[in-house]
């Protein structure tokens, strides 16, 4: 393939060349001007940027709810040729023998796909997953495979400063490669220690002090951009305002749903945004392409050069519209659209139902008596909540809130107050629910609640709308209660159908009402929490 009269984007040189590119093999056999071999095609990309695909430095892919073949197919077209995956949901469900199924789809996706090992399962001791605690020993097997490029964001940071030695053990497992960063609620005075224990990176900063501090400690800073985790700009503006080094830097979106990615694109978002603050085209490249993969060790790919394997997006000069993609030296998407390559296809595999508690009765989210004086209230556009205390029979207004451990191991089940969700007449049920993935369920009736859980059990785990003794909406995500097995658009018109269905049962059109249910059970977020093991404060670290 000849690719003519195009701009290309040297970052070696910190430079645009006027310049052509042969590809031959799937690799890039030369770049200059003018280029007259044969090729079997050639196409014109006149007034067009010529630059390395995206890289994605840190994504859990679970969150798109589809397998990796599908998530592959659904970011291509907006440039994106690699993803770094944390699969730290599945792994919380099924240990090892997760990460062998996530290892094994990862590699029927169009996009390549390198993983990073969980380092911490469970994340917390408070609540019940399914896979149990994942030690060092559990992971010595993947250490030396290709595929595994490190070791997944280190998110039990106070194992770290006390020196735990389960965490130090897997840390040094992986000291050869990239140990990942977590420091979400860390207390900055740790940040130091943390990074010199070994932790290379982070994809959690959310100011520019926070940034600064980290950058300052030689941690490499992963500019965020997801659906709900949106810090690129705050960082970026920082790392202009301070001149830092942008070979310090990676882009990656951690969290970013179906819907999300066909509206605005992926890593393509980030680098839109880039240039529009005045980042040159071989800057952002570092950020988008070349970077991530010398984090990671990938040296054959992330940048336009002779010899590097042909990773490549065609596109305008600000990002805004993409018009090819090639990989390994091969055309997979044109004018943002995926072209179809059956090769990939394969039948696809039967999931074992990860969903297992007993039959649900009504009399099952019966309130406890001593929790009638206080509710959960969310917060609308946060993922923070709040404790409520309630007078007199304000209780009988509000719906109810369950998790139920859905692993199979201890039965558990607990029931509170909710405020701030607003559902009348019905239910609303997903097993999705990081990080231990038991199953929530909001609902005002408990009829309905026994209905959607029971119904959700038996499809192996997914998203339910139940109202008036029936179900109304679902949708079955049976790799482990957490993807389907659907392709990404129907995925993403089947969850769309679902949240309007739940919307028409009163729920706040002001959040996402599987989204919100979650991060309900999630004990590392302030301030209160439905566990499994019950009401949770997160601050102090208590039981209600």
């Amino acid at each position: 393939m000849l690719l003519q009269g195009g701009r290309v984007v040297d970052v070696t040189a910190g430079r645009m060349l006027e310049a052509d590119v042969l590809i031959r093999n799937g690799r890039i056999e030369r770049i200059g001007r003018p280029l007259t071999a044969s090729a079997d095609a050639t196409i014109d990309c006149s007034g067009r940027v010529i630059t390395a695909g995206f890289v994605d430095a840190h994504v859990h892919i679970e969150s798109s709810m589809v397998l990796p073949q599908a998530f592959g197919e659904a970011v291509l077209p907006h440039g994106t040729t690699t993803v770094i995956a944390d699969p730290h949901e599945a792994v919380n469900v099924g240990g090892a023998s997760a990460l062998d199924v996530f290892l094994e789809e990862a590699r029927l996706s169009p996009a390549d796909v390198f993983t990073v090992v969980p380092s911490s399962v469970p994340a917390t001791p408070f609540d019940t997953n399914g896979a149990g605690e994942f030690t060092a020993d559990e992971m010595k097997p993947y250490v030396c495979r290709d595929d595994v490029v490190g070791l997944g964001e280190v998110m039990c940071f106070v194992d770290v400063k006390n020196k735990r030695k389960e965490i130090l053990d897997k840390i040094n497992l992986f000291k050869d490669k990239t140990i990942d960063g977590h420091t979400a609620g860390m207390p900055e005075e740790w940040v130091e220690e943390y990074a010199a224990a070994g932790v290379k990176n982070d994809h959690e900063c959310v100011s520019a002090e926070a940034l600064l501090h980290r950058y300052a400690c030689g941690m490499n800073i992963y500019v965020r951009e997801g659906s709900a985790a949106r810090n690129a700009r705050e960082l970026l503006t920082a790392v202009k305002a301070h001149g830092l080094d942008t070979k310090r830097f990676a882009f990656c979106t951690d969290d970013k749903h179906l819907a999300t990615i066909a509206r605005e694109g992926h890593i393509s978002y980030i680098v839109r945004m880039a240039l529009a603050m005045g980042f040159s085209w071989p800057e952002v490249a570092l950020m988008a392409s070349d970077n991530a993969c010398r984090f990671y060790g990938l040296k054959d790919r992330g940048r336009m050069a002779e010899g590097y394997r042909a990773d490549i997006v065609v596109t305008d000069a600000d990002c805004r519209h993409i018009d090819w993609v090639i990989k390994d030296g091969r055309i997979v998407a044109q004018n943002q659209s995926v072209l179809s390559d059956d090769s990939h296809h394969k039948e696809v595999r039967r999931f074992a139902n990860t969903v297992k508690f007993r039959t649900l009765s009504p009399e099952d989210f019966t309130l406890p008596d001593r929790l009638r004086h206080m509710a959960l209230v969310l917060t609308e556009g946060q993922l923070l909540t709040k404790l409520k205390h309630l007078e007199g029979d304000a209780w009988r207004n509000l719906p109810l809130l369950a998790t139920i451990e859905r692993h199979g191991r201890n039965g558990n089940m607990a029931v509170c107050l909710l405020e701030g969700y607003g559902i009348r007449g019905g239910a609303v049920a997903t097993s999705v629910s990081h990080d231990s993935h038991n199953v929530v369920c909001a609902g005002d009736n408990p009829e309905d609640m026994a209905l959607a859980t029971n119904t959700l059990r038996d499809m192996g785990g997914g998203y339910v709308v139940a109202s008036g003794g029936r179900v109304l909406a679902s949708l079955a995500l049976p790799a482990f209660g957490l993807m389907a097995t659907g392709d990404a658009h129907s995925v993403a018109e089947r969850i769309s159908q679902l949240e309007t269905a739940a919307h028409q049962l009163g729920v706040n059109p002001g959040i996402d009402p599987f989204i919100t249910l979650s991060f309900v059970a999630l004990p590392v977020i302030p301030s209160v929490r439905l566990l499994d093991t019950g009401l949770f404060l997160t601050d102090t670290q208590e039981f209600l």
